[in-house]
């Protein structure tokens, strides 16, 4: 399900690090069982005014979306009926084609071995659930720069 964008331009009391971003629109997948927290992905993430957000009820919808869009970048519930996000993470650094998209894991568990886990599938990091939304994309793009920086780009 496609989230509109709201405008970006001439937003009043924007601040540089939110300017900074402004420029660019990444489109980001968002893979999540829960409806009301897609929904608060995509409220948090559509109000920076620098996201596209694209949302998908479980592994198995997310798979089929990541193909359809060049995505800058997924986040992914750990936890989801019908394919959990261990295996959907699994699969998509195993095709070629979403093989290098980074993948950021949102979830409520904060042991250790659960985010081993996840880093060891292939995420670039691990978000625990509950999340501020406020904070929410700052925290990605902090993410992203680090991803970015590690691979020279």
């Amino acid at each position: 399900m496609m989230i509109p964008l709201p405008a970006a331009g001439g937003q009043p009391g924007l601040d540089d690090k939110r300017k900074k971003t402004i420029g660019r629109i990444r489109l980001v997948l968002c893979i999540e069982d829960e409806p009301d927290i897609r929904k608060l992905l995509s409220i948090s993430l559509n109000c920076r005014g620098c996201y596209q957000v694209v949302t998908a009820e479980n592994g198995a919808v997310g798979l089929e979306e990541a193909k359809k869009r060049k995505f800058d970048f997924i986040l992914l519930d750990a936890l989801m009926p019908v394919m959990d996000g261990y295996e959907t993470c699994k699969r998509l650094k195993e095709d070629p084609q979403t093989k290098d998209i980074p993948v950021i894991f949102l979830a409520a568990k904060t042991q250790q071995k659960e985010i081993e886990k996840g880093i060891s599938m292939g995420a670039v990091d691990y978000l625990l659930k509950p999340f501020d939304p406020l904070q929410l994309p700052d925290q990605i793009e902090e993410i992203l720069a680090r991803v970015n920086k590690d691979v020279g780009e």
